[in-house]
Order: structure tokens, then sequence, then C-alpha cells
């Protein structure tokens, strides 16, 4: 009876539990777009008690007795806590602009940007997706500070240099270190024809659509545990992982269009060309007056009076553009995946120009216990056809024929249907551009590997092991046509170069680290690292000539029926590194962060293989304290400041031995010669850099970074002449200083948050100084446009100071001395003067974006402000005085007596005034706004897209570099330039439209 009455009683109590009970389901999903949030957390407020939500945001949990509110979180989503009224729910959850970006990818590691004591900025996958371009560096002009692009072409898959806060060596590397999933990248131009700035970019095979983030490292704190390559700054690129839940196929489709963006390169027709031509002629006495030249003029150009070719128009074009993407991302068990392909096909400007791009990525990674094993692996192969000018002004190059050699006065064709002139020497850049004609291509093959193993082996103390393999296969071939090519047909009936080489890096590094907090006071990340790196080279190069086929248009090397001596390199270097990183926080109020880091490398004399570089950094969050915590103004205040080394070894791999090299022969005898002399001595440059940061937030809201930033390179590279009984002309020496200091400014907003509205905003300016600090000799070196002298940017322009018209007789004028006003019409008389900077004083962007109801636009513009260009083929590109095509306005505004006040001084025949010499004349201010990309999109609602089994479906339309602000007296194509200031036969600008449909099954 005792048994029955206590399982009665038993009962009666269970049941009374029960009815006290609630049992509830409900779905968590995203107030953007009403998608389920997978994995959130829902947690009974009181309790310990708690559960997540499933792969559709489902979830389903009992609420005891008195407890009916709940607390939902997710990472990346504000926190919220909500009253259950009722059996069912639905919770939104807002995106939480505070961490979105709240991890900084540093180096071997991953840190909390609220911890982090250095200075990088973070760009996030779908920032870098707006634009169209092949490369994804471009996306960081203007949306990050301290980025210095220098590009002056809009050849699609083009190389361009960049700057970290300013150009940081004399004669050694100036490129930054790109680490892509942990693993350093090469990111080396290859290539023979250099002087054309027509170098292929290697980062042009990363696809957008892969990256996730792309974190810029900048500081000592952020870059010292890269050592010796870490100089000129670090930029990381993560890619896309597997995510939790149900597998996700995402396709987006684009095309669109290119067409010239705007510019002030207006060419005279026919009428004006001949009047100033004929103008020229009686200028230099072969004519009494203007009808004798002009009759004279017409017979030579066989010009018929009526006719007007614009060559410019004849050679650009309206290119299509189209880029295709899929992948799948998902997690099945404790294994997470990301795969991808895509392609992309963007047809050039001008004619027979164009990129494509093939690209395939598999990121895998599994977790077994305590061990996660993964792989990240990259398949790109590119091609570019066309060739890009710098200042080379080739005539075989499409831009250079048309516009330095074709006159408007020239027909396209001849009375047959071919192509005028080229039988008489002319470059017909139709002809050049034909199935016939000429070819410039680049190919290039980019596999990357990255397994990795990490064991967590107790109480935060893991080990991590990395394997790298990055092998660039590239071949350049270049044939002057045996059909329309004046000079491949005079001389050689068709020539063939062919560039073949292969780029191999293998990284291996090993990591012991140990992450532990100690009574929620005190947090300590400690890491010991090992890591060595060897690097591969080899080239060959070959030359044919005589192409008995050529018309049949078999114009491969393969054909060629005479061959030149064929020429072999091969090289290698090795680079041995040990390194330790320390954090160590208090009370998330108190930062302090140490790094070291000792690398051995090949590349410097024996005396100095080995070099050390180190970092300290310090973090104080003002805001935490009890004079600003709980601030319902200031809710984020923190001041930080770092210093320490970091080097750079990027110089030729042999410059430190004295060794021969084969391949002087001579009347059939082989022979080898020195190329360079040994230098044990030889060693790292090193920078020391110094930062002091303030972060600031106001109400959550508006976030603004202040850096000021002093970096100062010794030891700097040079190279010295050597005596010419050497036989060699240079060696390299530490002998150089160079220093850049400057300010970045970054502010960002939430001008606007609501349920269904979200308008951000943001800010960014650098102003940077760059300095010579000390040479080798402690003289000047002048070179033709610029000078490199202590106590002046590097990129100094010196030169003539151009002074304008002389009234009385049109002759140029140029000012005398070095200082004053005195003027001279002798182009020799003349002194050279400083006279600016390459590099702007001010550069920068800004933008906004707004989301309303599934509606999203967005508008980004980028500036710089202070840059001098020069336009170094102005002789030969629309100013000069030899009968090449002038502009409409200097044809129309050049002196006369009849216009003694005009624009631009007399023209003449031949230029025996000098006016076209090298001086300020055609050193321009290169200050300029651009509209940068503009964004329009939709985002079908779900509930339609899911009836069709489809997750999200957005359609948009971009435009990219759609406007350009210039100076007032900018002349060109485009303000951008390569890093020397200098532009000429410009491959115009290019603006993009493209439109596009994201689908997400």
């Amino acid at each position: 009876m005792k048994r029955i009455a206590l399982f009665m009683g038993g009962a009666i109590l269970c049941c009374g539990v029960a009815f006290a009970q609630t049992s509830v389901t409900g779905k968590v999903v995203t107030s953007e777009d009403g998608e389920p949030v997978i994995g959130a957390s829902i947690k009974i407020v009181g309790t310990n008690t708690g559960t997540v939500t499933d792969v559709d945001g489902n979830f389903s949990i009992v609420l005891p007795q008195g407890k009916n509110s709940v607390k939902v979180s997710y990472m990346g989503m504000e926190d919220k806590t909500v009253t259950i009224k009722g059996n069912k729910i639905q919770i939104e959850l807002r995106a939480d602009q505070k961490t979105l970006d709240e991890v900084v990818v540093t180096g071997y590691g991953v840190q909390k940007k609220a911890s982090f004591t250095g200075a990088a900025s973070l760009l996030n996958g779908s920032q870098i997706e707006k634009k169209s371009d092949a490369n994804f560096v471009k996306a960081l002009e203007g949306n990050v500070s301290g980025i210095q692009m220098n590009n002056s072409t809009g050849q699609p898959g083009t190389w361009g240099s960049i700057y970290v806060r300013g150009r940081s060596s004399i004669s050694s590397g100036t490129q930054p270190l790109y680490v892509i999933d942990g693993m350093p990248m090469n990111s080396d131009v290859e290539g023979t024809y250099s002087g054309e700035g027509n170098y292929l970019d290697p980062m042009a095979s990363v696809n957008p659509e892969d990256i996730e983030t792309v974190t810029v490292l900048k500081d000592a704190v952020a870059t010292a545990i890269y050592g010796a390559r870490a100089a000129n700054g670090v930029i990381v690129i993560t890619t896309k992982k597997g995510t939790e839940g149900k597998l996700n196929i995402n396709v987006d489709i684009k095309q669109g269009f290119t067409s010239m963006a705007n510019n002030n390169m207006d060419y005279a027709n026919a009428e004006e060309t001949m009047n100033l031509y004929a103008q020229g002629r009686v200028a230099a006495g072969q004519f009494d007056n203007i009808d004798d030249a002009k009759a004279a003029l017409s017979e030579y150009y066989e010009w018929d009076g009526k006719r007007s070719t614009n060559w410019i128009d004849e050679v650009t074009r309206h290119g299509y553009y189209q880029d295709y993407n899929i992948s799948a991302q998902g997690k099945t068990g404790k294994t997470g995946f990301y795969v991808s392909a895509g392609y992309l096909d963007t047809e050039g400007l001008v004619i027979a120009s164009d990129f494509k791009r093939y690209s395939g990525r598999v990121n895998v990674e599994s977790k077994f216990g305590r061990f996660a094993v993964g792989a990240n692996a990259n398949y790109a192969f590119s091609i570019k056809n066309g060739s890009s000018q710098s200042t080379a002004g080739a005539m075989s190059n499409t831009m250079t024929a048309a516009i330095s050699m074709m006159q408007p006065f020239y027909p396209t064709h001849d009375e047959e249907g071919k192509y005028y002139g080229y039988t008489y020497g002319l470059y017909n850049p139709l002809a050049l551009a034909d199935k016939l004609g000429n070819v410039y291509e680049s190919r290039n093959e980019t596999l990357n590997l990255n397994p990795y193993l990490q064991v967590d082996i107790w109480n935060g103390i893991y080990f991590r092991t990395n394997l790298g393999v990055n092998i660039m296969n590239y071949r350049e071939y270049q044939y002057m046509s045996a059909i329309y090519d004046p000079q491949g047909m005079g001389d050689y009936n068709g020539y063939g170069d062919q560039f073949n080489s292969r780029s191999t890096t293998i990284t291996w590094n090993n990591v012991l680290g140990w992450n532990k907090t100690f009574n929620d006071m005190h947090n300590v990340s400690v890491m010991l690292g090992q890591e060595m790196q060897k690097k591969s080279y080899y080239s060959d190069h070959y030359t044919g000539y005589d192409f008995p086929f050529a018309s049949l248009g078999m114009n491969k090397l393969s054909t060629a029926g005479k061959w030149e001596d064929p020429a072999y390199k091969q090289r290698e270097a090795r680079l041995a590194s040990y390194f330790a990183d320390a954090h160590y926080s208090y009370l998330d109020k108190y930062y302090a962060s140490a790094s070291f880091r000792r690398d051995g490398s090949s590349v410097f004399g024996t005396d100095n293989l080995w070099g050390n570089f180190w970092s300290v950094g310090a973090k104080w969050r003002l805001s935490s304290e009890k004079f600003l915590k709980d601030n319902p103004v200031i809710t984020n205040a923190t001041l930080r400041a770092s210093y320490g080394t970091v080097g750079n070894q990027d110089i030729d791999w042999y410059a430190a031995r004295g060794y021969y090299m084969a391949g002087h022969n001579y009347n059939g005898v082989v022979g080898i010669a020195p190329e360079s002399i040994s230098n044990t001595k030889l060693t790292w440059e090193t920078s020391k850099k110094f930062d002091i940061g303030f972060d600031l937030s106001f109400i959550d809201r508006i976030h603004l970074s202040l850096d000021y930033y002093n970096e100062t390179t010794s030891d700097a590279l040079m190279k010295m002449p050597l005596s010419m009984t050497t036989g060699l002309a240079s060696t390299y020496k530490n002998i150089g200083k160079i220093r850049n200091q400057g300010i970045e400014v970054d502010l960002k907003a939430t001008i606007m948050h609501s349920k269904d509205l979200d308008w951000n905003a943001y800010a960014n300016m650098t102003w940077n100084q760059n300095r010579v600090v000390k040479l080798s000799s402690g003289e000047p070196i002048v070179n033709t446009l610029t000078i490199n002298e202590v106590g002046y940017p590097y990129n100094e322009f010196y030169m003539r100071e151009y002074a304008g018209v002389d009234k009385t007789n049109g002759k140029p004028l140029w000012y005398k001395n070095e200082t004053g006003d005195e003027t001279t019409s002798n182009y020799r008389e003349a002194a050279k003067r400083h006279l600016g900077s390459a590099d702007p004083k001010v550069f920068g962007g800004f933008g906004s974006s707004v989301n309303w109801k599934g509606l999203d636009a967005s508008v980004s513009f980028n500036y710089r402000l202070g840059a001098k260009v020069y336009d170094y083929g102005a002789a030969f590109t629309g100013w000069g005085m030899r009968e090449m095509t002038p502009l409409k306005d200097m044809a129309l505004n050049s002196w006369t007596e009849d216009n003694p006040n005009a624009k631009y001084p007399r023209y003449v025949y031949n230029d025996p005034d000098n006016s076209t010499a090298t001086s300020s004349r055609f050193l321009m201010n290169g200050s300029y706004l651009r509209l940068s990309n503009i964004t329009l999109g939709y985002t079908l609602p779900s509930s339609l897209t899911k009836k069709a089994f489809m997750q999200k479906v957005r359609i948009y339309i971009s435009a990219d570099n759609l406007y350009t602000f210039t100076a007032s007296d900018f002349t060109g194509y485009t303000p951008d330039t390569y890093d020397n200031g200098v532009i000429a036969w410009q491959y115009p600008g290019v603006t993009t439209f493209v439109g596009g449909i994201q689908i997400t099954f």
C-alpha cells in the first residue's frame, strides 16, 4: 500500500509541474529579408536552460513556471530579449553593425577587433563584389585609408602598383605582401616588355566572388610577425568557408558593356588639322602663304578636302562584359565546405584587347574530436590580349598608331578595300588588330594548395601546421605581323617572341599557441612559431622570324622558319624564420601585445644572413573607466600606440653574390663574364614604424578612427655605380634612408536603423608626406624628369618651369633662374626647378548605402588632391609640331598675329622654339574626384521566391568609373598614373555598366 501511495503522490506532483510548464515553438529570422537564422542561441532568462535553432530557423523550448522571457543571440546580430505570450512566436534579429567587423585577420591567426592594438582596415566581400574590375585590389581604392593605387591603363587584367602608407623603399620592392588563407602568395609581375606597362596582374587570378574579407595590415604590431616581407604592408585575403545549416547553392550572373570614360582628349578634325599644319609650314619659312601650304600638304597627304577620319573612334568600341559564378556552401556533420567555379570575359575598350579568366576553388574543413583538418585549393587560368603602353610609344601598339601615326586625312581602307597605308610604312591600327595582324598575348596559370592540421591539445593549448604551395606558370607571346606590321614585313617577314616562366613558392609553418582566461579578468594569448619558405624560378625565351605561312594565319612560334639563340634562367631563394607573439588584456580595458621574429634569408651577404624584427603595442579602453562607463553619448573610446621594426628583402635574389653568367659568346666561341660582385655586408632594409591611434564611437552609430604614423626606412638599398674597369655598371649597397609620415581618418556612421530601413555612410582621408632622408653620396640624383634629393619626395619633378607665351612673337617662355620671375625664350638658358611630387598630398573616398524593404542602393567616390602628372608623350600625342594629329584646343588656340592672346605658343613645323621640350608646360594638376560606383538592387520577397524553391533572389544594376572631375589644367584620358607620375599614349579609362541576378537555392 505504501508503494501505491508513493506512486500516486509522485504522479500527482508530476502532473502539477507539467501543468505549470509551457511548451513553446518558434522561428528566428533576419529582419532584413526574413531569412532563417541557423544556430541562434535561445536561452530562458534567469536560468541555464536553452536551445539552438535548426536549419530552418525553428526551435522548441519548455518554459518553467514563472519564466516567460528568452534571450536570443547570434554572432553578427543584435541580441534580443522577448516576452513570450502563447505557444508560438516569430523573432526577428537585426544585423549588429558593431560586430560585423569584430575580428581582424592578422599574422597566423585571428584577433578580436576590440583587443587588437594595431592599425588595420577591413573590407568585406560584399563591398568587393560591387566592383566589376578583374582585379579585386582596385576595390580597396577609396574604401581603405592609406591605400594608393598607381595604374594608368584601362586595359582589363593589367598590373598597377599599390602603396600602403606611401613608398617605403628607394631601390628595393615597394609592393605589399599578399597572404591568402594564411599563406604568402607570389605577386611578382612577369614579362619581357616592362617599358610598355603591359604586365598581367597576378592578383587578377583571384576571383572576387570567393573572397570573404580583405584585411590591410599597416603598423608594426599588425605586420612585424611577417618580419622581412612586411615593410610595404600586408594584405590578408580570407576566402569563403563552409557555414552551418543546409546546403546553399549560389548563382551570380552579370552581363554588361564597357565604354570610354569621360575625358578631354578631343582631337582636331581634318580641316582644323590641315589649317594648323599649313600655319606651321609658313611659320617655318617653307611657304609664303597659307593657301600655298594647304595645297601642297593636301597633295602630300592625298586629302580630298572632305574626308575626316576619327582614328580614336575607329580603334575603340563598346566591349561586352560577362561574369558567371556558381558556388555551393554548407556543412554536413562536422565537415564544412565551399566549392565554386567562375568565368569572366571582358572585352577591352580598345579593339583586339580583352581578358578572360577561368577559376575554381575548393575549401574543406572537418573536425574529429580534438583534431581539425582541412585544405584550401584554388586553380585559375587567365588570358590577356592586347598591349597597354606606358611611355614606350611603340608604333605597333594600337593606341600609339592611332594617335601618333595616322592622320585624319587618311581613309581606313584604300580604293581596293585593303587597309590603307601599311604597304608603304604606315602602322594602320586596324590592320595591326586584324586576325592576320600583331599578337600580344599573356597566359597565366595559377595553382594554390593549402592543407592544414590543428590539434587542440589541452586547456587552451593548440598546435597548427600549414603547408602552402603556390605555382604560377606564365607565357607571353608577341608577334609582329609579316602581313600588316611594317617592321615585321620589312625586316623579318614576321617576328615572334615567346617568354615562358614558372614561379614556385613553398611555405611550411608550425605554430604552438595558448589562449587562456583567468577569473574572467585576465586574458592571455601566446604563440610560438617556425616557418620555412623556398622560392624557385625559371624562365626560357625563344625568338623566331620568317613566317612562311603567315598569310594563312599561321603565326605561332612553331611555324617560324628561322631562329635566334634561346635564353634560359634559373634561380632559388630560401627563408627560415622563428617567431613569437603575445597578447594580454585585463578586464577588457587594458591591452598589451609584443612580437618578435628572426629571419634568415639567402638573398643577403654571408655576414648578415639573419635579421631580427619586433613590435610592441598597447591599448587603453577609456570608455570602460568610471568617468565614461555607461555614457549614453560616448559609447566607445580607445587610445592605442605601437612601435616596431619590419624588413624588406625584395631585391635580386643573387644581389649579394659574386658570380659569372654564360651566354657572352663571341665569334662562335662560348664565353662567360662577371655579372655581379660579392658583397658580404649586404643586409636588410629596416623600417621603423610608429603609430598612435584613437577610436571613438558616439551612440553606437558614429565610429571615428584617427591614426598618426611615422615610418622610416634605414639601410635602404641603392644601386651604386661601379668603375668601368670592373666590367659592371652598379651594385647594391645599404646607404639610403626614406621616411613616410601621415594622418589617416576613418569615419563610419549608421544614419538610420529601423525595422525596414538601414542607411549607412562612410568617409576616409589619408595625408601622407614622403621624404628622402639620406642618399648614398649626399648629392642629388638628377633624372630626366625628376630628382632624388634629401628633404624632398622620392618622386619630385625637376625641370624647367614654363612661363607662358610671349605675346609679341608667340614664342614659349621659361623662368630663367632657379628662383625669381625673370623669363627667357631660350630653352637652354632656363634653369631647372623643384615643381612638386607625383604623390598626392591627400587621398581617400566616401560613400553611402541604403536598404529599404528589399531595395538596396549604394554610391561611392574616391579622390586625390595635390599630385602632379607629367605627359611624357606630349610632343607626339596632340601637342607636337611634327605633323601628328593635334588636339582641337591646340589647333584653334595657338598663337598667331591675329590671335596674340592665344593659350599656346605659335605652331612651327619641327619646333625650332623647343615649345614641346621637357618643361612644366606638360606638368599638370593630377587632382580628381571620381564617381567610382553606383549600385541599385532589389531582393524579391522570400514569400514569393520560396514557392519556386529559391531562398533568395536579387536583381541589380551597377556602374563603375562613371564620371571623373579633374583639375582645369589637366588634359588626358585619365589622371591616374603609374608610380612615377607619368602618362603617355594612355589606354583610356573605362566605364563599365553591368546588370545581374543573384540566386540562392
